[in-house]
């Protein structure tokens, strides 16, 4: 178990934010109330109120943004929470109520995807990546690390069927909520149509996209540079970089690749697979490459396995994600284009990027494995968001996502 966890679990009265679409925050619910914790939850719609399955230990949540920070702080007094605890610290209500918390001097905990994947989340405290606290200076002071994550059966089909449903049912219930401001700046209903897209794109492009792979890595292996591309309007492209929109990101790439790259390189954009029905650049690219004469070298998919892409590849660019840790764990040159927590010397290339087409720098492996376990002691749980949770067996059981999981001892659904 994480040190930030072990902190976590340090504090009695709880109060859980927003969550990942589905269960996961009712089961993370019910583990602290198995330990004794009082746990009290804010829901901002609709969806929020339906997945969380301890009906009479939550407020919802009905008045605008502006006024949140008093809705929280009046939550916080009554139910005298000490830790606070949320899924990304970018969004617009959770932002406010670090700033609620930093006031009244009460703990903010953070849960995101895993720096490392698969089989691990992250759980931090006061922020993650480019809001985060550690401590880089601290990373020669540990051993290389030697983790064998248990498997945790994360699917994306349980995240897709969480979406839908979710989505649906806020849609539905906006009534109810009639101020509430979705993170993602679109509305409820492009959100759900994204989510009902993203299945039909990939049944279209699942074989073509593993053609293109198979033919980059028997024709072009050790030739061509993969760039890892984000979710459109993710908060680490929002927040923790100065692009505006990923498209300003590969604009620059292709900019810069067509004037630098060595002859006879290629590239190929992979696209965010959350991201599959909300954008597709697939057009943007063959357009730019046209323009700046680089058509035969450029390729564009989504289905194809990450892992293999890398060990074929030259190195890797990317904005911020933490697929940028898995090429630096496949000993590849790194490239990072905003602010990450591991975009440090001796795991990123810390040159231009004009520079890195012609001379990339490896990582120095053995201080990514110091840096990899000072990761998981301070910050990462062996587990998934929709799939099992190794780290809190026996007391959070895999359970389907979708629907409301069954009623417990800790339950009232009435």
């Amino acid at each position: 178990m994480s040190a930030s966890m072990k902190r976590l679990l340090d504090h009695r009265r709880i109060l859980l934010l927003q969550g990942k679409m589905g269960t996961f925050f009712c089961r993370f619910a019910t583990f602290l109330m198995d330990g004794g914790r009082t746990v009290h939850k804010i829901n901002l719609n609709a969806g929020d109120a339906f997945f969380y399955c301890h009906k009479d230990k939550m407020s919802n949540y009905h008045g605008t943004l502006d006024a949140f920070d008093d809705f929280i702080d009046q939550i916080i007094s009554e139910h005298d929470i000490n830790a606070v605890v949320c899924f990304n610290d970018c969004r617009p209500y959770h932002t406010i109520a670090k700033e609620v918390c930093v006031k009244r001097g009460v703990s903010f905990f953070v849960f995101e995807e895993g720096y490392l994947r698969p089989d691990y989340i992250t759980l931090e405290e006061h922020g993650i990546n480019g809001y985060s606290r550690l401590n880089p200076a601290m990373i020669d002071s540990f051993d290389k690390a030697n983790d064998a994550p248990k498997y945790t059966a994360n699917r994306f089909w349980r995240l897709c069927v969480a979406s839908i449903i979710y989505y649906a049912i806020v849609f539905l219930g906006q009534w109810r909520y009639p101020h509430y401001e979705h993170y993602r700046g679109l509305s409820i209903w492009q959100e759900m149509m994204a989510w009902l897209i993203a299945p039909i794109r990939k049944a279209m492009r699942y074989y073509p996209d593993k053609a293109l792979q198979k033919r980059l890595m028997r024709e072009a292996s050790g030739q061509f540079y993969l760039v890892s591309l984000q979710v459109h309007n993710d908060s680490q492209i929002t927040h923790h970089s100065d692009y505006a929109d990923v498209t300003e990101f590969i604009r620059e790439v292709m900019v810069s690749f067509a004037k630098f790259a060595p002859q006879g390189t290629q590239i190929l954009f992979k696209h965010h697979p959350l991201d599959r029905g909300h954008r597709d650049y697939k057009g943007l690219i063959a357009k730019w490459a046209d323009e700046l004469g680089i058509s035969g070298r450029v390729h564009y998919g989504c289905d194809m396995h990450l892992p293999s892409l890398i060990r074929h590849s030259i190195g890797m660019i990317t904005v911020n994600s933490t697929t940028g840790l898995q090429s630096i764990y496949h000993k590849k040159p790194t490239k990072i284009m905003g602010r990450a927590l591991y975009d440090i010397q001796g795991l990123t290339d810390q040159q231009s990027l004009d520079e890195f087409w012609r001379h990339p720098t490896a990582p120095d492996y053995e201080f990514y494995l110091k840096f990899r376990e000072y990761l998981i002691e301070q910050t990462q749980l062996n587990g998934s968001f929709y799939g099992t949770s190794p780290w809190a067996l026996p007391y959070i059981h895999a359970q389907e996502v979708g629907v409301p999981p069954k009623k417990s001892k800790y339950q009232s659904l009435g």
